[in-house]
């Protein structure tokens, strides 16, 4: 690896804040969890992720609250229920700017 383009430094930087929130939804067991459900499952609502969590109902709407605000799931209402799923287009794609933006200052 040759040194770090200063130039891109600030590229860099601008593509580590945007991915931040990103990283740490994924730091918890327990949003990984629901990750790992919403990949085996088209999409669950908030009773449904309970059932196979052993977590409150309320902790997990809390943590479904940090992986929609992060980006990382989405959800659509079906009367009152709202039901989750991944969104994963925009979060790879925000991971590979990043990856890309690195590469690029080497």
């Amino acid at each position: 690896m040759g040194n770090f383009n200063c130039n891109n430094k600030e590229q860099v930087l601008e593509k580590f804040k945007l991915s931040t929130p990103i990283f740490q939804a994924l730091g918890d067991v327990n949003r990984q969890q629901i990750i790992m459900l919403l990949l085996t499952n088209e999409s669950l609502n908030v009773n449904q992720l309970t059932e196979r969590i052993e977590l409150s109902r309320p902790a997990v709407s809390h943590h479904l609250k940090i992986l929609r605000l992060a980006g990382l799931i989405t959800f659509n209402r079906n009367g009152n229920e709202k039901y989750y799923s991944l969104s994963s287009n925009e979060f790879l794609k925000q991971i590979k700017e990043l990856i890309q933006s690195i590469e690029q200052s080497y």
